[in-house]
């Protein structure tokens, strides 16, 4: 018995021991484990972004089309065949599907830069399939440049990438000549010439 007592200090030591020994591994996988998880979140909120980005921009691109078959700016066969409503429905689907994706793992600024952005776009798709929108136009195509930029300049700055600060950086570079094209109830247009060497560029639609 005397024994057990004199050994007791040196086994209540081992015991701490071993307890602080498992808190700390403990604490370090679940640090470790968090890490891991905010990675993968991290690498599903961005691929979340380039898909949406990627369907918004295809419903941009019908919209322009569809907009120039129905006589709203300049002849852009060479661009795409023909669209129809039913392509715009359908890239509309796409889009409300990879939407769900940034609701569900982007931040709260996202989704708000996404869902005005989207809005902005809302009207060429009035236009583009015959229907009256609240902005001609002109002022739709420089509304739907402003949110493109604003919806990259967020995400940009949530995945901790630099800015470059340079103006004009984040816009459509279409803008500038689609927004020159007359809107719904004007007969004109311009040229396809004078649109050819930005519509040509890779990337910028």
């Amino acid at each position: 018995m005397q024994n057990f007592v004199d050994q007791l200090p040196a086994l209540i030591g081992v015991l701490l021991g071993a307890v602080g020994t498992y808190s700390v591994t403990a604490l370090t996988e679940r640090k470790r484990w968090k890490r891991q998880l905010a990675t993968r979140w991290d690498e599903r909120r961005v691929v979340a972004y380039m898909e949406y980005a990627h369907s918004i921009k295809k419903t941009i691109s019908i919209c322009v089309k569809l907009a120039s078959q129905r006589g709203v700016g300049a002849e852009l066969n060479f661009l795409a065949p023909e669209y129809s409503d039913a392509d715009l429905a359908a890239a509309e689907e796409d889009r409300t599907v990879s939407w769900e994706a940034v609701l569900l793992f982007g931040s709260d600024e996202a989704i708000a830069a996404a869902r005005r952005w989207h809005e902005a776009v809302f009207r060429l798709e009035l236009m583009a399939t015959g229907q009256e929108a609240d902005l001609s136009w002109d002022l739709a195509i420089k509304a739907t440049s402003r949110a493109r930029g604003e919806f990259y300049r967020v995400v940009k700055r949530e995945i901790g990438m630099r800015e470059t600060g340079a103006s004009g950086t984040y816009d459509w570079q279409l803008s500038t000549f689609l927004g020159k094209l007359p809107g719904p109830s004007a007969a004109g247009s311009l040229p396809a010439a004078e649109l050819r060497p930005e519509l040509d560029r890779p990337g910028d639609a």
